[in-house]
């Protein structure tokens, strides 16, 4: 059962990220869902779940996105496994280390990407990417999360409220 969700949420990725995340953008910043899906399931369901899920959703946004093979792939899979190690020690959580969790794990994927890129093409200023588009979309990113986390909690206890009564 897990694997055909995992495998129903990799194919919506794409064309949600493509469609629904760009229309909520803010200042040409939008989210990175691929980021928060790989960050749940990894902080959720382990190490491997987030490693397979990086992968997979890695892959797939490779595959459509049109930049260079490999660096979703890459960056989504560690940030998977990153978020599986995190979600050990970080058993019981709330939304606000959650949204630092996410954050963080966003400002490193936007590092190792930039860091890439000024690698293979040069030219891109670091600071500039930090200022303008790294730490929004990581303030994005943990603001999105921390509503998801916050709305998923809620629908949690009202379930169980619901079989105690």
């Amino acid at each position: 059962m897990k694997r055909w969700v995992y495998f129903i949420l990799v194919l919506a990725l794409v064309p949600v990220q493509t469609t629904w995340a760009h229309g909520i953008r803010l200042h040409d910043v939008k989210p990175d869902l691929g980021l928060l899906l790989v960050y749940f399931i990894g902080f959720y369901a382990g190490e491997l779940d987030g490693l397979v899920m990086g992968l997979a959703a890695g892959a797939l946004l490779d595959l459509f996105s049109g930049g260079p093979w490999g660096l979703n792939l890459v960056t989504k899979a560690i940030l998977g496994v990153l978020a599986g190690v995190l979600g050990r020690f970080f058993l019981n959580t709330t939304g606000i280390p959650t949204m630092g969790m996410i954050f963080a794990l966003s400002v490193l994927s936007g590092i190792l990407v930039h860091g890439f890129d000024q690698l293979m093409m040069g030219g891109i200023r670091f600071g500039e990417a930090l200022r303008w588009t790294l730490l929004p979309e990581a303030l994005y990113n943990a603001a999105l999360g921390g509503i998801l986390f916050w709305a998923g909690i809620g629908r949690l206890r009202s379930q169980k409220e619901r079989a105690v009564a």
